[in-house]
This record gives C-alpha cells, structure tokens and sequence, in this order.
C-alpha cells in the first residue's frame, strides 16, 4: 500500500513539474513523460564508443647456472657484475664457487586498451605487472612494469604514465635472453614520464621527454630534490630495412638537502649529459644491431657508473658525476625456421669522475654503488671495465611455446679504487660463465 502511494506521491509531482515549465515556456516543446528523458539519455550514451580491451603476457621460467659468484639483481636473474677476489686465510677464492637457480619472477600480464577518439587524436592504454618485485626482499610480489597512455594524432603521439625510459631503444635492443637486456652495458630502466613524439615525414620523428625516477635507483630523493625532471630528445630514421638514431639526456641531481652536523644547507647538485648513437640493419639472413653511449651517472641506467661525495667537516659536500663509455653490437639471424642463431657482444668502461676533490673523504652513490661494484673510498674495490660474449640459440615449438638458451661470458677487471672512482692496481679479472634456459608459454 505504502510503496502504491509512494509512486502515486511521484507522479503528481512530475507532472506538476512539468505543467509548470509548459506555462513558463509556452512556446517550447517538452517530452511527454519520464520515459522519453530515459531513452533520450539512453540513445545518447549507445553513440559512445565503447571502451576495448584485450589481455596478453606469457608464462615464463628461467633455469641459470653459474660458474662464479655474481653481484646481480632479483637473486641474479639479472646478472651484472662476477664477483671481486675474496681469499681466506689460506689463499683460497671464496667466490670462485658456483651457483645454480630457478626463477618464474618475470612472468607477467599486461592489458591493452583502445579507447574513444578525443580532442581528434586516438586514445590507448597498457597496464603491465610482472612477480619481480619492487625490491630484492620483495622478489614473488607483484610489480608495475608499464601503465601508459597514448594520444595519437596524424603526425603527433603524446604519451604520459611509466614506460621505458626513452634510452631504452625498442627499435634496436640486444636480443639476449636473461632479463638485464644487455646492462651493464646497455640501459635498464622505466620511469614515469611525459613524452612527444613528432613525425617530420614516412621515416623521420623528433622525441622529446621529461622523466623522473622510480624502481631503478635506491633512493628518489636526489633526484625529487633538484625540482628538475631530467630531459630526453632524441631523432630517429627509421625505414622497414634500416633503424637510426642519435640521444641525449640532461639530469639533474641534488643529493643533500644539508651537511655535517649541525647541518649546513648544501645546495650543491650534480649535473650529467648522456649521449647515445644506434643503429639497426635487417637483411635476410641476418638483423644487425649495435649502439655506442658516453654516460655520465650512468647508474641512473642501471649501467657501470654514478656519482661520487666529497666530504670534510664543517663544511657541505661537493660532488662529481662519475664517466661512462660503452658500446655493443647484436647478430640476430633472421628465419622461418623453428631454430634460430644470434650473438651479444659488448664492453663498458669506468672514465671515473674528471676532477675529484682531493683532501676530501670520497663515497660513491647509485645503484652501482650500492651493489659494491664501484668505490672512491680507500681500501675499496671497483670494477674498471667489463666485457660480455653471448651465443644463443631460441627454438621455437609453436606460436606459443618457445624455447631460449644462452651461454653468457662475462669478464670484469677490479682494481684498487680511486678518489675518481675507477679500479686501478692489484686489478683481478673475474669471469663467469652463466649457462641460462628459458621456457616462455605466450598468451
């Protein structure tokens, strides 16, 4: 009884509503009842386009020997650095002892979206996470990986979200199997950012981006700190046969906000450019691929470098970004076949810093810094140089079960480290020899 009157309550006052607006507005035409308002709206909405979405990752297992100890991340799925000497007191290399492991860490699952046209460019989105782990001791837990946005117009492409960082060349990337993608020596990373991607003409585009730093350092800070995002511009010729381009990044950093104790306000920041020159031929019978980089706080990248303090007391500390120089090149035989040949190889260097500050207590900083690959201190250790051989051979079973093995040779020369941060004297080449399988079920 009560819900009937109710409705009754609802009608009249609908209909009062509306013979109200017919005398205010005797010359306007008005919808007969509520349900003509409904299906207008409806009819409306219907002319929306829908939003799409479609699902793709693939299942991964990674099986790795190693003949050395390693400096690594996510338990040396990413293999870096062989580890220094380390002798007991007999004489005898504690890291000359091998390692074996299995990991599913960097399987992973990602969306793509296509959504409505909006200010005249095309909308998409990819949302992407994988089990590595935002850090060491979260290794299993699920991490962001991409979660970007495209707007794209006729000549025009505006991205913004986390992507790969614009080092980070698609188009021309090692194609080796473990997860570091060539680093040390070629970059690793992916950063939130805002990137404009320009057409000049069919083969030409102009990128420029502004970047900061999330998953790929141990500490934001310095970079949050300096109110400045770094800068990336970069040209690109690309054709169906041929890749090329030229980069350059600007970044600046701001390490401490004060020093010493009391504290004294340090406004001192460190300022590094990178440059970075690819290319990439494809022919038939094989995909060429190689890259050169002069680097400064290449850390940033996850590659041999950083930067460095210089400490004294009473006074704030002054520091110098760290050089790096590195180069690569990549077979990759091109085939219908179900098996496939190619070869990595590449080589870094440690420049250290150009003027270090004498008189001063020196630390390094970064991600490499961290790890104990390089070191300003006296009594420390730093990988000078390194270098890496990678055969391999994929196999494919079918469109979604492929198989990937690799023997990965890796040298790196320690020595005593220097207030510039470089390995000189009593220097050590360690090797390892990592043997890595990799069963990927694509989806």
């Amino acid at each position: 009884m009560d819900k009937k009157i109710t409705q009754l309550l609802v009608g009249v006052g609908l209909l009062s509503t509306l013979q109200i607006a017919a005398q205010q507005n005797p010359g306007q035409k008005l919808p007969s009842d509520s349900l003509s308002i409904i299906q207008s709206k409806t009819s409306e909405l219907k002319k929306e386009p829908a939003v799409k979405v479609s699902f793709y990752g693939f299942i991964r297992h990674d099986a790795f020997y190693d003949t050395r100890q390693n400096i690594g991340a996510g338990e040396n799925i990413v293999p870096l650095y062989p580890r220094d000497r380390a002798l007991d007191i007999n004489g005898v290399d504690i890291n000359d002892a091998p390692k074996f492991h299995m990991l599913s860490v960097v399987s992973r699952a990602g969306i793509n979206v296509k959504g409505p046209e909006v200010l005249g460019a095309k909308t998409n989105g990819i949302l992407e996470a994988e089990f590595f782990g935002a850090t060491e001791g979260g290794i299993n837990e699920l991490r962001l990986r991409h979660a970007y946005v495209t707007l794209d117009w006729e000549k025009t492409q505006l991205g913004i979200g986390q992507y790969w960082h614009p080092m980070v060349i698609l188009d021309c990337l090692p194609n080796v199997v473990n997860y570091s993608t060539g680093s040390p020596i070629f970059a690793l990373n992916r950063n939130p950012q805002i990137r404009l991607t320009q057409k000049l003409n069919d083969n030409f585009k102009v990128i420029a981006a502004i970047n900061s730093q999330r998953d790929f350092t141990p500490n934001t800070a310095p970079y949050r700190d300096s109110g400045v995002p770094s800068s990336h511009l970069q040209f690109q010729y690309k054709s169906s046969k041929f890749v090329a381009g030229i980069a350059g990044q600007y970044e600046v950093l701001r390490p401490q906000l004060s020093s010493g104790n009391p504290p004294i306000v340090n406004n001192e920041t460190v300022k590094s450019f990178t440059a970075l020159a690819y290319a990439r031929v494809i022919t038939k019978p094989l995909m060429i691929s190689a890259s050169a980089m002069m680097a400064q706080n290449a850390a940033s990248l996850v590659m041999l470098g950083g930067f460095i303090g210089y400490s004294a007391p009473g006074t704030y500390d002054l520091y110098r970004t760290m050089n790096t120089r590195s180069a690569w090149i990549d077979f990759q035989q091109t085939t219908d076949k179900k098996v496939a040949f190619g070869l990595y190889a590449g080589i870094v260097k440690n420049r250290g810093a150009d003027d270090p500050v004498e008189g001063r207590t020196a630390t390094t900083y970064g991600v490499t810094s961290s790890w104990g690959a390089v070191s300003a201190t006296p009594g420390g250790r730093s990988v000078d140089q390194l270098w890496r051989v990678v055969p391999r051979v994929d196999w494919s079973l079918s469109k979604t079960i492929k198989l990937r093995f690799e023997v990965e040779n890796t040298v790196a020369k320690w020595g005593d480290a220097q207030s510039n941060g470089r390995g000189i004297g009593n220097e050590f080449n360690a090797r390892n020899n990592r043997f890595h399988l990799a069963t990927f079920f694509m989806f």
